[in-house]
């Protein structure tokens, strides 16, 4: 079943002309039966009918199956709907011609109630066949509209309802319902003239056309050969049986004129793709070569990355003069020769191996004039027999050089396998493909200039050093316990955190986190993590309320792929208890004071930021650790155990938990000092693979 496309209001509007059929219909019906007579109840019924249709017209201005970005569903629609009506008239074509024989005045459409029902499905079936068909035509003629566009269908839609409207009248003279002009009426002659010149003024509406590319317009013509001839064939035969005009002289002409209106403006849209079709490829040519140089200029601006902005180059030069391979060629700064930079395909051999001076013809010419060179049989160039031995296979050549104000930077090359593949249009594209490529290269230099080492090390120092002042400077002190961390980072800067906050009743919160990813990005997060649990603390909540807090946060404010994990616990010294959740984060390990086994605690819980539903709160576990004196806990980033050394084998858990043991008599820094020792001596001499952090919390 087709379904249109309707805005509510406008399927709200349509219950008011369907309640007006279902009157007349109703009054039909009655007749039928005999309840009322035929005159005048049939102007009361003809009088629903015609509302009804003025009623329907949201039909033709609200649906959207041809819109500028649907063109195609919206012809393809059309080609349905027409091969639908066509099929049903093959079938029931002899029953149509029986019914009409047998009409010889308005009461004989009440004779038969069979005959009655068959004539009102035909007359819904092509009323709104007319009405859906002509609003796709509206929306095919109003794309790239006009000034007057508006104006002209909107006169179309008043004087053909006006001219189907004049007819009201002409109940008793059924020959009339079949033909253009009625009783020798003036009035309905004029209108008709105004109506046919209506509608080869709209039916010249077809600028949609040009917008389809090459596949699309042949698409068109095919179909056009069919859907044309069946439009006409269909106007012929219900201008000769239409039902609708047996059920209402006003749908009558109402569907007569719109099955008029849709053959002579297919026809037209027909003429015009054939006139448009040898031109068809050239068009497609000219939107690629439009695409081409809106995706370098695009590309260019955007790209430093050299190796990604010389392929982009070659790829468009190839796709917009549709070669078959193509290669970028740039002076060495430092040898002045040439050298492959990209190629597409990528070759197997490399062409350039010349140096400045241009010891071959070709580059001799190119340095010479520096004007783009087309060679359309290479075979017979003095200028490329060195290509011809060194690719066989090349038979046209585009040669642009890419020209800066004070020397040429090098040569962009495109090729065929055809004699004559190129046009001088094709060069004068590679041409501005060129002036753009230069402009991207010189700055894709200037700004690997710009970036020195020493430079972007001193930036990343001050960074560093920024990183370190959002660390706690002063570990807390107290009688019951003693308190030491560190944090050192892969790069200058890193998205390892601690922190500790002080709490009512002696109590202090611990803090650990790890935001994914190194370096500055990893650091602003950080920074913004410890706004979050700075401000939070301050409530004295419970972990898990905290840190449910805490993810609500910062899933509204950061980007989709990073996370953070983080332990967040209270440490009370009263009770000599430590309550903390762990979101994702690595174990804390608890070394009992008189005991050689570590034990792992790991409660449950996902990391920060990955999911703001109940998923995060139902996952977080909180669990409270009862501590003793001498009892010692750690609380670490994951860098401490993928710490590496030069043969990339990792510290691992193990190795830490054999470190805590020989933690059990030292104090909380001698502890850091202790683990930190046996990293660095794992790691040797190899570079930190990420940042690390560690809290040692040691019970008096």
């Amino acid at each position: 079943m087709i379904k249109m496309q309707l805005k509510n209001p406008a399927v709200l509007a349509l219950l008011l002309p369907a309640a007006l059929l279902a009157m007349a219909v109703l009054l039909d019906l009655m007749m039928l039966a005999g309840w009322l007579n035929v005159m005048p109840t049939v102007y009361t019924r003809e009088a629903f009918v015609v509302v009804g249709l003025l009623l329907s017209l949201p039909i033709v201005y609200r649906q959207r199956w041809a819109s500028d970005r649907n063109v195609m569903r919206g012809l393809r629609s059309l080609f349905l709907l027409v091969g639908v009506i066509f099929t049903a008239l093959l079938i029931t074509n002899l029953d149509i011609f029986s019914i009409q024989s047998r009409m010889v005045n308005e009461s004989s459409l009440y004779a038969n109630s069979g005959a009655y029902l068959y004539i009102l499905a035909w007359t819904l079936l092509a009323i709104v066949f007319v009405l859906v068909g002509i609003g796709t035509l509206r929306n095919l003629m109003f794309i790239k509209q006009q000034r007057y566009t508006a104006r002209n269908f909107h006169l179309l839609i008043f004087f053909l309802l006006l001219y189907a409207v004049i007819n009201f009248r002409n109940f008793e003279n059924f020959s009339a319902r079949f033909s253009f002009v009625f009783n020798n009426n003036a009035v309905s002659g004029i209108a008709l003239f105004i109506l046919i010149n209506l509608i080869l003024l709209n039916s010249f509406r077809v600028s949609w056309l040009n917008y389809l590319n090459q596949k699309q317009k042949l698409t068109c013509f095919f179909g056009g050969l069919v859907l044309v001839p069946l439009q006409w064939l269909l106007f012929v035969r219900f201008h000769q049986i239409n039902p609708a005009a047996l059920f209402s002289p006003v749908l009558g002409k109402f569907v007569d004129m719109g099955m008029l209106l849709l053959a002579i403006y297919l026809s037209v849209a027909f003429v015009a793709l054939m006139a448009l079709l040898p031109s068809a490829r050239l068009f497609d040519r000219k939107t690629r070569q439009i695409a081409s140089l809106h995706h370098l200029s695009r590309a260019l601006s955007s790209e430093f990355d050299f190796k990604k902005l010389v392929s982009v180059v070659v790829n468009l030069a190839c796709e917009v003069t549709e070669a078959d391979c193509g290669w970028l060629e740039l002076f060495d700064g430092r040898t002045e020769k040439l050298r492959l930079v990209s190629s597409h395909p990528v070759f197997s051999s490399d062409p350039a191996d010349r140096d400045a001076e241009g010891e071959d013809a070709l580059t001799r010419r190119l340095l010479a004039q520096r004007e783009p060179l087309l060679i359309n049989d290479v075979t017979k160039s003095p200028y490329a027999a060195e290509l011809s031995f060194w690719k066989s296979d090349l038979f046209s050549l585009v040669a642009v050089p890419l020209t800066a104000p004070e020397k040429v930077l090098g040569f962009l090359f495109v090729c065929k396998r055809l004699e004559y593949g190129f046009e001088q249009e094709d060069a004068s594209i590679l041409r501005a493909f060129g002036e753009q490529v230069v402009v991207a290269i010189e700055n894709v230099r200037l700004v690997e200039s710009s970036l020195e080492k020493e430079r972007l090390e001193q930036e990343l120092r001050i960074a560093q050093e920024a990183q370190r002042k959002l660390l706690p400077r002063v570990m807390p002190r107290s009688d019951e316990f003693e308190i030491y961390a560190r944090c050192l980072t892969a790069n200058e800067v890193g998205g390892d955190y601690y922190d500790f906050f002080s709490l009512a009743r002696d109590r202090v919160g611990v803090v650990v986190g790890d935001v994914s990813g190194k370096g500055a990005s990893a650091a602003f997060y950080m920074a913004e993590l410890k706004g979050i649990m700075e401000a939070l603390a301050r409530h004295e909540l419970s972990p898990k309320r905290l840190l449910a807090l805490a993810n609500e946060t910062l899933y509204s404010n950061i980007q989709r792929d990073i996370f953070i994990t983080v332990v967040y616990g209270i440490l009370d010294p009263i009770q000599r208890s430590f309550t903390f959740c762990r979101a994702g984060h690595t174990p804390v390990l608890l070394l009992r004071r008189n005991s050689d086994r570590v034990l792992v605690k790991e409660p449950g819980g996902i990391g920060l930021a990955l999911d703001r539903s109940g998923l995060f709160t139902d996952t977080l576990e909180e669990s409270r650790l009862t501590l003793a004196a001498g009892d010692l806990l750690l609380l670490y980033t994951d860098g401490a155990i993928e710490a590496r050394n030069e043969a990339g084998e990792e510290f691992g858990e193990q190795r830490l938990y054999e470190a805590v043991k020989h933690c059990q008599q030292m104090e909380a820094r001698d502890c850091i000092d202790c683990l930190m020792h046996e990293i660095e001596m794992h790691t040797g001499s190899a570079s930190a693979f990420d940042d690390l952090t560690l809290v040692a919390i040691k019970m008096k």
